[in-house]
């Protein structure tokens, strides 16, 4: 079990690097739809890289499933149950309100051992 303090930290640290600095300052071209009302923006997917490399450096060996990797390949979602070690990551819970300017979104971890979610963790960084 990672420090529970240390993974706080690189949630933190992921949303305000790469999120928060592009909270109501999207370009157009940084918004995508990954299917009809369904959408992703550039601070989804760096945060998503960005708590990848945090996270597998606290626990090495787990494997990340976040949003954004399953909607390029939906098979990862089988480590959840497959993998003893999981992070299950949302970046930004709440895209669209993310990128229409609304201050309600957060980002989302939890860790799941041997199928269990063991620890949760929701940051709402706009009003911490």
């Amino acid at each position: 079990m990672p420090d529970i303090e240390a993974v706080a930290a690189a949630i933190c640290e992921a949303a305000q690097t790469e999120i928060l600095p592009r909270f109501r300052s999207l370009q157009a071209h940084e918004i995508k739809e990954k299917s009809p009302g369904d959408l992703v923006t550039v601070a989804d997917l760096e945060a998503e890289q960005t708590l990848n490399r945090a996270l597998s450096e606290l626990l090495p060996g787990s494997v990340l499933v976040g949003e954004e990797a399953v909607a390029e390949n939906p098979k990862l979602l089988q480590a959840l149950r497959t993998e003893p070690v999981c992070w299950l990551v949302d970046p930004i819970d709440g895209t669209i309100n993310f990128a229409h300017g609304v201050p309600l979104f957060a980002t989302m971890v939890a860790l799941i051992i041997a199928g269990e979610t063991v620890c949760r963790w929701i940051y709402d960084l706009v009003h911490d």
